[in-house]
């Protein structure tokens, strides 16, 4: 199958008029993302069942792309990054979607199954993997890019089709649609600022007044990234942020002494220091819950057996009924069900453990 390669917006209206509305799109996007906060759209590969597009997101606007994702139902693989990189380039998320890797794991494969090894798994074909890492910015494209970017939707509609069927023998499409719908629902929530240092690695290390310095510089450094376009680590590293909300200075040395580079003193080092100032005497927020004691522990591992049954008799993973938070979630507060455990997992899993505990 010839791909078209498309960067003419004219071409792509043309293109989505004459496709039935609410009909599949089978789709897989390129995006750069490694020095920047918000992803940088540069392909993406369309499957429309009869042709493959390649489609020049360097020279196609997002307004002409847009209803290309919101008309139709978009079939993908492992895409929650996706998601994200199209509604940073048309402003929205797409309107429907289908990920067949949630489909692999609920038809009893590994749940991380990535396209690759579905494709090798269902149809014996092997995918090179060469161009993964490459600049997908640069134009013109290499022969080994534009193949590569083919493949990754050339067998989707097949893979599909055939996840597809399974879950229809399993008596499993609705599982699929609510895991789909909570994929979408998922990436189209945001982080509220108040609640930035909950992402922060360590801060369950720490409470009291350290923690709300934390909880003042996590939405700075959340916000400085957007605005400068940085990842947030190149703004603050995370262990640049417990240093600080550690530390019981607020003098401009403090931060020569904590390895700050001179250039991120002059640019930042007034601001850092007034929210440590200010944070100060704050009320801090609930801290993160620590480690499981050995009752909990306990528990948990007689819980993690009844799922390992429930798993085996629905020939599925254990680790696709029950998560590890999930389920230590449910053991702190059993009145308080994580919403992943509600649905179909309520009766599949969720109140077996209940009646346990």
């Amino acid at each position: 199958m010839a791909y078209l390669w498309c960067e003419d917006n004219k071409e792509i209206s043309e293109w989505q008029a004459s496709l039935a509305a609410g009909s599949r799109l089978y789709l897989d996007t390129e995006f750069m993302r490694e020095r920047t906060f918000w992803p940088q759209l540069a392909l993406v590969q369309v499957h429309d069942g009869v042709r493959i597009r390649l489609i020049d997101t360097t020279e196609v606007d997002g307004p002409t792309l847009l209803p290309v994702f919101q008309n139709h139902t978009l079939v993908m693989h492992a895409c929650s990054e996706d998601l994200e990189a199209i509604a940073t380039f048309t402003g929205q998320y797409p309107a429907a979607i289908e990920d067949t890797q949630i489909a692999a794991a609920l038809s009893g494969e590994d749940m991380q199954w990535g396209y690759q090894k579905v494709v090798q798994m269902l149809l014996g074909v092997d995918l090179p993997k060469g161009a993964t890492r490459t600049n997908w910015l640069k134009r013109p494209l290499s022969d080994e890019q534009l193949h590569y970017a083919e493949d990754d939707v050339k067998y989707l509609p097949e893979v599909a089709g055939i996840l597809a069927e399974r879950l229809d023998g399993l008596g499993r499409r609705a599982w699929w649609e609510e895991e789909c719908a909570r994929l979408l629902k998922q990436a189209r929530s945001q982080v509220l600022p108040q609640d930035a240092w909950r992402n922060v690695k360590g801060a369950g290390l720490l409470q009291g007044e350290s923690l709300a310095v934390l909880a003042a510089l996590a939405p700075w450094r959340d916000q400085m990234a957007r605005e400068r376009d940085l990842p947030k680590s190149f703004v603050l590293k995370d262990a640049q942020l417990l240093d600080l909300a550690r530390t019981n200075r607020t003098d401009r040395g403090l931060l020569a002494d904590l390895g700050f580079h001179p250039k991120q003193i002059r640019r930042d080092g007034d601001a850092l220091l007034a929210l440590i100032e200010q944070a100060r005497g704050q009320t801090p927020p609930d801290p993160l819950p620590g480690p499981p004691d050995m009752a909990q522990k306990k528990l948990a591992k007689t819980l993690r057996s009844r799922v390992a049954i429930i798993a085996e008799e629905l020939n599925m993973k254990p680790d696709v009924l029950m998560r590890r938070r999930w389920l230590e979630a449910l053991i702190r507060h059993p009145e308080r069900v994580p919403e992943p455990l509600t649905g179909w997992r309520n009766d599949v899993v969720t109140q077996p453990l209940l009646e346990l505990l």
